[in-house]
């Protein structure tokens, strides 16, 4: 299994490495979208360890990351 990287949007990016069964990085953003469930459980995790005060979602999409920001690539 191998890690895939994780976009989210709109109005705030953010990018998650996550390892989903069965998907990889050439794999579809339908067939990665169809994970919603496990992608959202540990996006809320983590959310929950960096905002223990709480956080309120008004919308969640998102998709393979097909490139990272020119920022966040200098730090890979």
């Amino acid at each position: 299994m191998a890690k895939i990287r994780i976009q989210m949007a709109p109005e705030i990016e953010f990018k998650m490495d996550i390892e989903v069964p069965g998907i990889d990085p050439t794999a579809r953003d339908y067939d990665v979208q169809q994970q919603k469930v496990e992608i959202y459980k540990e996006f809320e995790r983590r959310l929950k360890q960096a905002f223990p005060e709480g956080f309120f979602i008004h919308t969640f999409e998102f998709g393979l990351d097909r490139g990272w920001h020119t920022e966040l690539k200098d730090k890979e």
